[in-house]
């Protein structure tokens, strides 16, 4: 320990451990750095001869020089002696293949069609047909409601109407009497003129015969008492006209040419059609009343007629052919009616269904109706299914930015039911010659872009490609291969630039 401290504090000792420790340092720095292959030639060459004495101590690192460095150097083989040990390395012929440009997307299936099934009236739910499950046919019954109370309205809506209708028929029985009667007003009107002019006539004879009289009593040929009674007899002759002439009127009223003309008809030219304008002038409280009573029928007929359409209601009939998806109601709850009701049952056709996906704004360009769709679903992932295209959505989704897609799909064994998860291949078009290599061929670099080695006069060399879609485990190559070159597949990492291989093609 005193011999250690006693070199230490020589400052010519300590330079000369802190130099040694740094040069050993950068030593093995330098080895760790060079191991690759593709380590810089003339840091190598500069690094051998400063490190030499590293070296005879601890060995050189182990690199594996390039196949040029080595030829140049000398080393133990030449170039026909490295194509002859060249290592196997699986390799793949490239061949174009005929694909047909595709998408691929994941989707649900859905049903073609559904009807929820209400009932159109209230009452208690007397009975449900069908079960959970169940196939029904185009216009089987499904459920029935209770109809007692129904049947009881409608027998009181009938005593109702037969009650209106007999009103009506004596309302309709008393116009045509009051018609009849208009034949009789005219009768007792012409006997009313009849009788005016008669007493008119009398009542001029009357004033004749006093006149004279006058005469005679003026000259004294006629005593007053008999005067007075001549005046008198004139006097009554002119109340008689009078009291004719108010009848007459009286008994005119309606039955005049002015009554016609104030009622807005025109004056006919028959004595028969005057005679049935005066029975509709005065008859109209009588027809007023008949036509009353009509609509009051119609009211009662109507809704007799409602509740019969009702009671037919009570019955409820599938409007499709389909599967009972889904029953929402049980035989004894009380419905309220269509209006705000809760479906009693849910019917869905699942014979066809749609397939449901949504893909990209600018796939959407290219997808028409009656492209061809083939898809898995994850519970069948044996089971390929095809389906047309028929519906491409005219919106896009403003979040998600894709379009809806619907592809009709012939349901063979029921197997697809909605809802199920299921991924898609959908043909854009006509097959085209695509490159295609497996996924182990590729070396990852940014974006797009891979590179792959390629063999050629007996070495393999880096080449890098723009790759395209993935189909399965393998990837669509757009730019940097063609037909027959020959892709090299295994050992990717142990590959250099120039390095001798021999391809082995076991594929």
């Amino acid at each position: 320990m005193d011999l250690l401290k006693l070199l230490f504090s020589n400052k010519v000792f300590r330079f000369i451990v802190i130099g040694i420790t740094i040069y050993l340092a950068s030593f093995f720095i330098y080895s760790k750095a060079t191991r690759g292959a593709r380590a810089n030639q003339f840091v190598t060459k500069a690094g051998d001869i400063v490190f030499k004495p590293a070296h005879a101590v601890f060995g050189k690192p182990n690199r594996s020089e390039s196949f040029e460095e080595r030829g140049a150097e000398g080393g133990t083989f030449g170039e026909a002696g490295d194509l002859q040990n060249a290592p196997s390395i699986g390799a793949l012929n490239v061949e174009q293949r005929m694909i047909s440009p595709n998408i691929d997307v994941s989707g649900l299936v859905d049903f073609e069609s559904k009807a929820d099934i209400f009932s159109k009236i209230g009452g208690r739910l007397e009975k449900i047909f069908v079960q959970e499950g169940e196939e029904v046919s185009l216009g089987q019954k499904v459920f029935q409601v209770e109809s007692l109370q129904m049947e009881l309205e409608l027998m009181k809506q009938q005593a109702t109407l037969e009650a209106s209708r007999s009103q009506a028929r004596l309302a309709k029985e008393k116009w045509e009497k009051a018609k009849m009667n208009v034949y009789g007003l005219l009768q007792e009107k012409e006997k009313s003129e009849a009788i005016y002019e008669k007493v008119k006539e009398e009542l001029e004879k009357a004033r004749a015969t006093f006149f004279a009289l006058e005469e005679v009593y003026k000259v004294g040929g006629l005593s007053k008492e008999e005067f007075e009674i001549a005046k008198l007899g004139l006097t009554t002759k002119e109340t008689a006209l009078g009291v004719a002439k108010r009848d007459n009127e009286i008994r005119s009223i309606g039955l005049t040419d002015e009554d016609i003309v104030q009622n807005g008809y025109v004056l006919p030219r028959s004595k028969e059609e005057k005679l049935n304008l005066f029975k509709e002038i005065n008859t109209k409280i009588e027809r007023a009343e008949y036509e009353a009573m009509e609509g009051v029928c119609r009211s009662h007929e109507a809704q007799v007629n409602s509740t019969k359409t009702m009671l037919k209601e009570v019955i409820v009939y599938s409007p499709m052919k389909g599967v009972v998806a889904k029953k929402y109601k049980s035989e004894g709850e009380l419905l309220g009616g269509a209006s705000g009701n809760q479906a009693v049952l849910t019917i869905i056709n699942i014979n066809k269904v749609y397939a449901v996906f949504n893909i990209t704004e600018t796939e959407s360009t290219i997808l028409k109706k009656g492209m061809r769709v083939d898809f898995f679903a994850d519970v069948f992932p044996d089971i390929k299914f095809s389906g047309k295209v028929t519906l491409v959505s005219p919106l896009v989704d403003q979040k998600a930015h894709t379009v809806e897609v619907r592809a009709i799909v012939e349901n063979v064994g029921r197997k697809l039911k909605p809802g199920m998860f299921i991924r898609a291949n959908i043909v854009l078009g006509n097959p085209t010659p695509t490159i295609l290599l497996p996924s182990i061929a590729l070396l990852a670099n940014e974006g797009d872009k891979s590179s792959v080695f390629i063999f050629k006069e007996g070495r393999c060399y880096s080449t890098e490609v723009k790759v395209g879609k993935k189909y399965g485990n393998d990837i669509e190559i757009l730019q940097g291969l063609q037909q027959n070159d020959v892709v090299l597949l295994e050992k990717l990492s142990q590959l250099r630039d120039g390095m001798p291989v021999t391809p082995s093609f076991s594929r």
